[in-house]
């Protein structure tokens, strides 16, 4: 797997690549990086070109240069492709990574051939009846300590959704590399408004649903917003399905991609 650096306006962009043919994008979730998708690139990187950049603030990349928005980290996106030469992609986005990679789609149309978003879903509103609940201090900034408390903290937070340790040793190193900035990611998840934007993308669409994610509870709501799209169910899938069940993970994808338009 090669990894490098693209030049974009705002610094420098890390990524990983493996692979030849059409380009395929992974877009990773918060306060994470590319690693989350080193396992599933081993199957997609048979049939595809697959690169997996880290956002700004996050991984190997350079610090964003204010709290980016999603629609700004849309934009570091398209910037990424114009870096690495691609004028047309298909992109995979996982939670946060979901909301960019629509993002991109809706305002560079000519940009995306066909999105794949994973672990999407909407905080509902009230009147729709369901139970949804964030855990307890999962976001916000963490003061780092100098008696190294703070490590503790990033992986309490990591350890939230479960997983084994060797992937919460993973999800904490990313916490430490995006240090007290992280949290920026999940921010500005909470001031984007996903049931209003689907409805706009107008591509050949996948949403991938994980049983036990979180986000699976309005599963049946995003199906209302996006009824032209393609829906596929991961039994037992986890937030970390792309880690914990990457082979699961990479075929729903290929599945899509392969597919006939």
């Amino acid at each position: 797997m090669k990894r490098g650096y693209a030049e974009v306006p705002e610094g420098q962009m890390h990524y990983r690549m493996e692979g030849e043919g059409e380009p395929v994008i992974l877009l990773h979730m918060a306060v994470a990086s590319g690693d989350e998708f080193v396992r599933p690139i081993h199957y997609l990187s048979k049939y595809y070109c697959a690169i997996a950049p880290d956002f700004l603030s996050a991984g190997d990349s350079d610090p964003a240069p204010f709290p980016y928005s999603i629609a700004d980290h849309a934009k570091s996106v398209i910037n990424f492709m114009d870096s690495m030469g691609i004028k047309k992609a298909h992109i995979v986005g996982h939670h946060l990574g979901a909301t960019v990679g629509m993002e991109v789609q809706i305002n560079s149309p000519e940009r995306v051939n066909k999105l794949v978003l994973s672990g999407f879903g909407y905080h509902p509103d009230p009147e729709e009846g369901i139970t949804f609940a964030d855990p307890p201090n999962f976001m916000g900034p963490v003061d780092i300590k100098a008696d190294g408390s703070h490590l503790l903290e990033w992986w309490r937070r990591s350890g939230l959704w479960g997983g084994s340790p060797e992937v919460l040793e993973e999800r904490v190193i990313e916490y430490i590399k995006a240090g007290p900035r992280g949290e920026e990611a999940h921010l500005a998840g909470n001031d984007y408004n996903p049931k209003t934007r689907l409805p706009l993308v107008n591509c050949p669409l996948m949403v991938l649903f994980e049983t036990k994610d979180p986000f699976y509870v309005v599963a049946e709501g995003v199906k209302k917003l996006a009824p032209h799209a393609t829906f596929k169910v991961i039994e037992n899938g986890p937030i970390y399905v792309d880690r914990i069940m990457p082979q699961e993970f990479a075929g729903a994808i290929l599945d899509f991609l392969q597919a006939p338009v």
